[in-house]
């Protein structure tokens, strides 16, 4: 017979996943909205197990759990194991959980085979815990009909136990807290923050039943999430099976260089699908550039990789609205104009929304997105200025949702109120049906113009990015083409100058652009001489010269990018030394941009850690002291430090040139 299972969860979109995954492993499913529903439920029913949601409205999981247990303590229902669905990480929460006997923990989203594996276990536990039941209780029953005399008439075996104080009694077993849980049942539930530190990956079948969910969370949870397709092809001739090998290596090496909030699908064997979450607009052309980058040092020649990115902000507006209907929230405390502008908006085709004051409305706004707000002016507690206001201080999303304010009033004075509060438009009460349905389509159609434009303009700055990186990364490539002693020797500096910014405090923008200035540090090398370059011996006083030139050549290619002027600061300035004895132009202290500042010591420490013709990579301890003893005369100090502790942080001495980083 089919395990049993109710989940309850006033998500319905979280019942329909956890309901598919559980069928398709044969388990039969009850879905449920409500803690009150299930407690009825299980008045006249006994499944094998429960799954129960934390937060839900009227009554949430904790309640629910303490009537239940209530319930079983009367003998109403039977003890039935339960888990709890959370899609926090909430310590506090789950240490309550286990104190009320909660089963165990399962996380949201759900990860279907952890899920199928954590309802397993416990299911396996109960039977076991079952049959150890029946067990003591035949033995129970042996031990009575042998009579009632035999604790008077021991055995000599039974009185030697007696006396060495061995003597067991058959079949007994204590159980922890509530019999549901052990101590190494919770320790490997709350062990669970131990994943590895990578995206999640699911295969095809699992990514798709679980696509829309991922859809609507995202869209509820992040700000700024895209959608990520690599598309592989073989670099040279492969056979079937080494490109094959190449593609999967490609998946794990991507998933590992992302977050554990990314999701990751390998499609087909050579695309690979991401979802990056929770990520500025600004970091996703640095963040695909830095994983094609990486892939390439690693494996060099293997894959041609190409990419397409989009935002999922399309998909979020499908799970937001019905049928593409256009949704109006209309506020007012007046129930007979909520009637109407419901019944005059819904016969235009609208979806609408009722409410009746200013705090329902906020409290809405937390979790969903209308297409068009109708706000009444005057409302008792918080009146409609006072509710815009609320709204205008609230995150970026719900403060640009257009506000037609309702007023029964002709106050000028409250319509410059208003409007320099950013409303829209203003319409009078009572309601002319023709009239308001004409102006709330105007905005709508309004709203939905400068919406097409901005993701035009959007789309287009991200491919112009992502063209201007693809520019930069291909001419920072032949820099290090041509200096035979520097392979990969700008991307490195490039990645070592963004961590040190970021450390340092700046945003992502900035962290980018010292980015990009570091992988072009040292563009000014294609004016060098390729002799002089790769001379393997010590170079001349006339060489030696010439080198000393590629800052300034450098910064004349770079200054005439109109795009990324500060280019050129880190070209020209980052042989510049704090004490003011560099070049070119033997700048010191605060007058070297900081910018510069910052790539002068990334670009010594990589020198420092990679190979060269004649010597090994310098140890991690001599590069230490070293950075430590140029503090103050050659590094900022600030900067030097900032590197000090990166590497005292790089225990294992990973930031460094690999042996195989060189083709």
């Amino acid at each position: 017979m089919a395990d049993w299972i109710v989940v309850v969860d006033d998500d319905a979109t979280n019942l329909k996943i956890a309901g598919h995954i559980l069928s398709k492993h044969n388990k039969r499913v009850t879905a449920m909205r409500s803690g009150r529903a299930l407690l009825e439920y299980l008045r006249e029913n006994t499944p094998d197990i429960i799954l129960l949601d934390i937060k839900m409205p009227e009554m949430d999981g904790f309640e629910t759990l303490q009537a239940l247990r209530e319930l079983e303590s009367r003998q109403v229902v039977k003890k039935i194991p339960v888990v709890f669905l959370t899609a926090d990480e909430d310590e506090s929460s789950r240490v309550r959980g286990f104190e009320m006997g909660v089963a165990d923990y399962i996380h949201k989203p759900f990860q279907p085979e952890d899920l199928v594996k954590r309802v397993d276990h416990i299911l396996e536990q109960e039977r076991n815990r079952a049959f150890d039941r029946e067990t003591a209780h035949g033995a129970e029953q042996k031990s009575e009909k042998a009579g009632s005399d035999a604790e008077a008439e021991k055995t000599g075996s039974d009185a030697e136990a007696e006396k060495t104080g061995t003597r067991s009694e058959a079949g007994t077993t204590k159980e922890s807290g509530d019999g549901y849980q052990h101590l190494n049942d919770i320790s490997r539930v709350l062990s669970e923050k131990n994943i590895p530190d990578c995206a999640l990956q699911l295969d095809r079948d699992d990514f798709i039943n679980v696509y829309r969910y991922v859809m609507r969370y995202v869209s509820r949870y992040h700000k700024k999430t895209c959608k990520l397709l690599f598309t592989l092809s073989a670099f040279g001739e492969q056979t079937k099976a080494e490109f094959e090998g190449n593609c999967d290596r490609f998946c794990d090496c991507i998933r590992d260089m992302l977050r554990k909030s990314d999701l990751i699908m390998q499609y087909q064997k050579n695309q690979v699908f991401i979802f990056l979450t929770d990520i500025k607009e600004d970091a996703i052309s640095q963040v695909i550039s830095n994983m094609i980058m990486t892939w390439n040092q690693k494996n060099p020649e293997t894959l041609s990789v190409t990419y397409e990115v989009d935002s999922v902000k399309s998909e979020i507006e499908i799970t937001e609205h019905f049928d593409g209907q256009p949704w109006v929230v209309v506020v007012d405390d007046d129930i007979t104009n909520l009637k109407l502008a419901g019944h005059v908006l819904g016969k235009s085709g609208m979806r609408v929304t009722a409410l009746k004051s200013g705090s329902a409305l906020l409290d809405l706004l937390r979790e969903h997105r209308p297409n068009l707000i109708l706000l009444d002016v005057r409302m008792p507690e918080m009146d409609g200025f006072e509710t815009k206001e609320r709204l205008m201080a609230m995150e970026e999303e719900i403060a640009d949702i257009p506000v037609i304010f309702l007023t029964a009033n002709d106050d000028i004075e409250s319509e410059k109120k208003g409007l320099a509060l950013g409303a829209i438009d203003f319409i009078r009460k009572p309601f002319v049906p023709e009239v308001l349905v004409m102006r709330v389509r105007r905005i709508l159609d309004m709203v939905r113009l400068q919406r097409n434009l901005a993701d035009e303009v959007e789309k287009k700055t991200r491919e112009n990015k992502s063209l201007f990186l693809h520019v930069v990364q291909s001419l920072a490539d032949a820099i290090d083409a041509k200096d035979s002693y520097t392979n990969g020797h700008s991307g490195r500096v490039a990645e070592y100058s963004k961590e040190i910014a970021k450390r340092a405090g700046y945003d992502s923008k900035g962290q980018s652009n010292i980015y990009m200035m570091g992988l072009l540090h040292d563009v000014g090398k294609i004016g060098i001489p390729d002799e002089v370059i790769n001379k393997p011996g010590r170079l001349t006083d006339e060489e030696y010269e010439l080198i000393k030139k590629h800052p300034v050549i450098g910064s004349q290619i770079l200054e005439n990018i109109e795009e990324m002027p500060e280019l050129a600061t880190g070209a020209r300035w980052h042989h510049e030394r704090y004490d003011g004895s560099g070049y070119p132009d033997g700048l010191a202290g605060k007058d070297i941009p900081e910018a510069a500042r910052i790539i002068a010591v990334a670009d010594a420490y990589d020198a420092m850690t990679s190979y060269r013709s004649y010597r090994d990579v310098i140890p991690q301890d001599v590069v230490r002291r070293e950075i430590e003893r140029c503090s103050g005369t050659q590094f900022d100090p600030k900067f030097a430090e900032i590197m000090i502790k990166m590497i005292d942080e790089d225990r294992n001495y990973q930031m460094k040139e690999k042996r195989h980083d060189r083709a």
